[in-house]
């Protein structure tokens, strides 16, 4: 079951460069520590203008937290973090999060991509089975139509979104996304829609969002 840490920021005007450099840094730092880490600006999401996604990827729970140990011991990270907290930050951090894949009884289909797609849900009351085969429906279908990598993330400590489901896909290019997402105009794409988002939908959408990666 892999773990995630992720951060969410702003970046400050005129500073998209710098914010490059200071995740180019952290992501040096980070690597003796294990996981996979990426970075992301927002493509589209709304209120969410010269957004950063900073994400870190485990292969569990346990080898997150092994690495969250091991990083308090690390003199330069902690430097960066307080820089990066500080008034001369090139980011606002916004939000810090965790959270766990939710096995859906598939694999995902191998692949990464430069477009991140990300839609975020609440869970209904006494919903929650539901909510979890419908994802993997979800999954399955954008797959079917040229996404990669497709999840079900339940974010496990992340404020007052807590608790929520996030469904993420990968895209090679904006090209690949324009044609998974004209599938959901299709009869099977509208049919799919009209389940779960019907009279007494099992979750209840939040937040959409595309991220571009930046290779670091």
């Amino acid at each position: 079951m892999q773990a995630f840490h992720s951060t969410n920021g702003k970046v400050k005007e005129g500073q998209v460069e710098a914010a490059v450099a200071s995740a180019v840094e952290a992501a040096k730092l980070l690597g003796p520590h294990g996981g996979d880490t990426r970075f992301y600006l927002t493509l589209a999401g709304g209120e969410d203008v010269n957004g950063t996604l900073f994400s870190q990827e485990y292969e569990s729970p346990e080898a997150l937290s092994a690495a969250i140990d091991a990083m308090a011991d690390n003199a330069e990270l902690q430097a960066l973090v307080a820089r990066l907290n500080g008034p001369g930050s090139p980011v606002v951090i916004t939000s810090q999060s965790m959270g766990i894949d939710i096995p859906l009884g598939r694999t995902p289909k191998a692949g990464r991509g430069s477009i991140l797609e990300v839609h975020t849900s609440h869970i209904n009351p006494g919903r929650f089975e539901d909510a979890i085969a419908e994802s993997a429906e979800v999954c399955a279908f954008v797959e079917e139509n040229g996404a990669v990598n497709a999840r079900c993330i339940q974010l496990t400590y992340a404020g007052m979104a807590s608790g929520m489901l996030a469904l993420v896909w990968e895209h090679e290019n904006m090209a690949a996304q324009a044609r998974t997402a004209a599938a959901w105009s299709t009869d099977a794409g509208i049919a799919l829609q009209m389940r779960s988002m019907g009279a007494s939908p099992s979750t209840t959408r939040v937040t959409s969002a595309l991220y571009n990666e930046v290779p670091l």
